[in-house]
């Protein structure tokens, strides 16, 4: 019996709880710890996101500055160089730049919406450009229209209107775009990787930092490159105005921003060290600048400095020399700077925010895992060694009762969990068994004596069934333990009579089937041989076949190859008419302009003829005095009668000369048309014939995938006939044995002294030789009929020799 548990037992004892609750506890509590940790880590991230977000929020309100302050400067530098030159092409920049300027700064406004201080700022700036645009930049444009091309200074208008310093500026903006163009390309690629990054949520902090860290470089870049732009600005515009003024203090900007530009170029060259094209890029942009202050800048102002105080222009000067355009600009650049360094003092916060969010994951992440993996290993160990204590205590005592001994020792039965159940359990099994194994060995002297009487029924029984008789059922009863033994012996005595007759009568069918299947085994072989011949006659017609789709593919490519060189000398001749329709358009112009020469050689000699009127007339009133005089003029005025007519004439085949030039152009333009009809043919052609040839390879690879199926096919066809073969010697083996199993069965009795009978043997099938046998003895066998079935089946046979 069990023994009941100790009511003292310890409810709160970790035995006291159940094997699923510990298992789960010991599982799911770090994985809860984990899970923690991985929400901590996504949160942290979260917010790195965030901050990253208005880091960039704030590098690209600098940018935009930037470039307010460097389209403020390109309407500066447009007005001082309309102011110089006087030409529309110097005022584009100024159009430009308050475009660009104001436009920018109604876009920047919306963007720091947020920040009402630095919305007060944007709006200052504006007022300041538009009152220098309205009381500097209108004024200055209404004189210098009012001076108009000026008699002096056209040594210094001269040199500006070469626009030798706008050759280096353009090429000196084309560089820097690109550079810009393809930071930016790098910033939105490193942009996309750290945004996901932070979207997948198990990147490690210090790579996400290091991504970020990138970005901000790429951000820094760009605005460097638009400081240099701005800083070659600020040079053009000094440079410019001194050129005005001749003031060396309108040379201030010149000097400070090359100073600028020559520090942020170092710096830039420092961090892009490592990209070789950039590299090459602002070493261009350098030489750029050096090859302009030396081809440009110094020699024009050297020629101001001889100048000096100009003769003329000098309301323009001294209104240059005013002022007021600096002040507001002076205005305009403090309020901006203003902007950039609240703008600058908040991405510094938000960056050491950034980081600090960033040092705090560092920290918690390890030791939350350090925690989690500590108090899982403990819970654990601590749960795992009292389950393994008490299970191989339960372990050993039920090994003892396997061996035998009841009296082994069981403990444990005052836990609470299944360990506690298996020893109580256990318990109660010991005291059962014994009591068990005690009825037994009494209920087993009694039964002796009746199982000797069985054994010894069954055993005669069973020597007369070996003998092969099946009329050996037991009539007599047996005792009650064993008459479900006498019953089921009889069962299977009458379902082995009842097999055996089923045997008998179903060996006559498998014989006579066996017959049949090796007729239409031989006459299989013989169809499979004729298609193997087939098919290998097959395959070497798609061989032809191939080959010579082949060769016809071989041939569009060729006449392909032609056509493209027949296209591409079209396309020269093409381009050979085209250069003569200019040269003739040319021609034609220079034929126009000659005519506009003789036109004026006309007008001359027109009034050369007046004049010579003229003097023969005062000849004439001068008398004897002015005989001599009188004949000059006659023969003045009959020169410039010969000249006229010759200019005439000369006007006359210029005329001829220009239509019939029109009359070539003409011509050399259709022929172009022409030409140009042509290639669109012999592309049209060189496409056909392209689709040709594809085709033609499509054909071939179609044609040899068919000979690689053929080729398949025909080993399949070799396979089956040798698979045929192996059946018909099946089949001749399967009629052999069907003969020896009848034999076998007709040593049983199924009732009374009957022998089992047997029908006659199937006769051995004509042609097909003697049959194999599957035991490798030569039992005899006496030949039997055709069935009909398979009469019939042989009479369908021939509808099958066309396959």
């Amino acid at each position: 019996m069990s023994k009941a548990a100790p009511a003292g037992r310890n409810r709160f004892s970790i035995s006291n709880i159940k094997t699923r609750p510990k298992v789960l506890l010991a599982s799911l509590l770090p994985l809860v710890l984990v899970v923690g940790v991985g929400v901590l880590a996504v949160v942290n991230l979260g917010k790195m996101a965030e901050r990253a977000k208005w880091v960039e929020h704030t590098q690209y309100v600098l940018s935009e500055s930037e470039a307010i302050l460097a389209a403020a400067l390109n309407m500066e530098t447009g007005l001082r160089g309309y102011l110089l030159a006087g030409q529309e092409e110097y005022f584009a920049p100024y159009q430009e730049g308050g475009t660009e300027a104001f436009a920018k700064l109604a876009a920047l406004q919306e963007t720091v919406s947020d920040n009402p201080v630095q919305v007060e700022r944007l709006q200052e700036a504006q007022r300041i450009l538009s009152g220098w645009q309205s009381d500097v930049a209108e004024t200055a444009i209404t004189l210098r229209l009012e001076i108009g091309d000026s008699q002096t200074m056209n040594d210094m208008a001269d040199e500006v209107k070469k626009a030798r310093g706008k050759v280096f500026f353009d090429e000196f903006r084309a560089k820097i775009s690109q550079m810009i163009e393809e930071e930016e390309v790098l910033l939105a690629d490193r942009r996309n990787t750290f945004a996901a990054l932070v979207n997948a949520g198990i990147a490690d902090p210090d790579y996400l930092n290091n991504s970020l860290q990138a970005v901000e470089n790429t951000h820094q870049v760009i605005s460097q490159a638009k400081d240099l732009l701005a800083a070659a600005v600020d040079m053009e515009t000094g440079m410019r105005g001194f050129l005005l003024a001749g003031d060396k203090a309108f040379l201030e900007p010149y000097l400070a921003g090359s100073k600028r530009f020559n520090d942020i170029l170092a710096d830039l060259r420092l961090a892009m060290f490592d990209d070789m094209m950039q590299m090459n890029r602002l070493n261009a942009i350098g030489e750029t600048i050096d090859e302009w202050r030396n081809t440009v800048v110094v020699p024009m102002l050297d020629l101001r400095r001889e100048i000096g105080d100009a003769a003329t222009m000098d309301d323009m000067a001294d209104l240059v020399a005013e002022g007021r355009g600096k002040t507001y600009f002076d205005a305009f650049r403090a309020v901006m700077a203003e902007f950039q360094a609240e703008e600058e003092a908040l991405m510094v916060t938000r960056r050491e925010a950034n980081e600090a969010i960033s040092a705090q994951t560092r920290t918690l992440l390890p030791v939350a895992i350090g925690a989690a993996v500590l108090f899982g290993s403990v819970l654990a160990l601590a749960i795992g060694s009292s389950m393994a204590s008490a299970v191989q205590s339960i372990t050993k005592a039920m090994k003892g009762l396997a061996d035998g001994d009841n009296a082994v020792k069981i403990t444990g039965q005052q836990r609470g969990d299944e360990v506690g159940d298996m020893a109580r359990s256990l318990e109660v099994f010991r005291d059962q068994l014994a009591q068990m194994q005690e009825a037994e060995q009494k209920k087993a002297e009694g039964k002796d004596a009746e199982l000797k009487n069985v054994v010894q029924e069954l055993s005669s029984r069973l020597s007369r069934l070996s003998e092969g008789d099946l009329t050996i059922q037991i009539q007599e009863n047996f005792p009650e333990e064993y008459e479900q033994l006498r019953a089921d012996f009889n069962a299977s005595i009458e379902n082995l009579s009842t097999t055996v007759v089923q045997v008998v009568d179903s060996t006559s069918s498998i014989r006579n089937g066996a017959a049949e299947i090796s007729q239409a085994s031989d006459d299989l072989s013989q169809r499979t041989e004729s298609q193997a011949a087939t098919l290998e006659q097959t395959a070497a017609a798609i061989d032809e076949l191939t080959a010579s789709v082949r060769n016809a593919a071989e041939g569009a490519r060729n006449v392909e190859s032609t056509v493209q060189e027949a296209r591409q000398e079209a396309e020269e001749s093409g381009e050979v008419v085209q250069s003569a329709v200019t040269a003739m358009g040319g021609i034609e112009e220079s034929s126009t302009k000659i005519s506009q020469i003789i036109s004026v050689i006309d007008d001359i000699a027109f009034q050369t003829n007046l004049l010579a009127l003229n003097a023969g007339v005062e000849a004439a009133r001068a008398g004897e005095a002015g005989r001599g005089f009188a004949v000059v003029a006659s023969e003045v005025r009959a020169l410039a009668q010969r000249s006229s007519d010759a200019a005439m004439e000369i006007k006359t085949l210029i005329g001829d000369s220009t239509r019939q030039v029109e009359q070539g152009v003409d011509l050399v333009g259709r022929a172009g048309e022409a030409l140009q009809s042509i290639v669109g043919r012999v592309s049209h052609i060189s496409q056909l014939v392209s689709e040709i040839a594809e085709g033609a390879a499509e054909q071939s690879t179609g044609l040899a995938e068919i000979n690689t199926g053929m080729t398949q096919l025909d080993q399949v066809t070799q396979q089956n006939a040798a698979m045929v073969e192996e059946a018909t010697a099946a089949g001749h083996m399967l009629n052999n044995d069907a003969g020896k199993l009848s034999e076998l069965v007709s040593n049983f009795r199924i009732s009374g002294d009957t022998a089992v009978r047997t029908a006659p043997p199937a006769p051995a099938l004509p042609d097909a030789g003697p049959a194999p046998s599957a035991h490798g003895d030569g039992w005899a066998e006496e030949p039997a009929p055709v069935p009909a079935a398979a009469a019939e089946g042989n009479a369908a046979r021939n509808l099958w020799q066309d396959f």
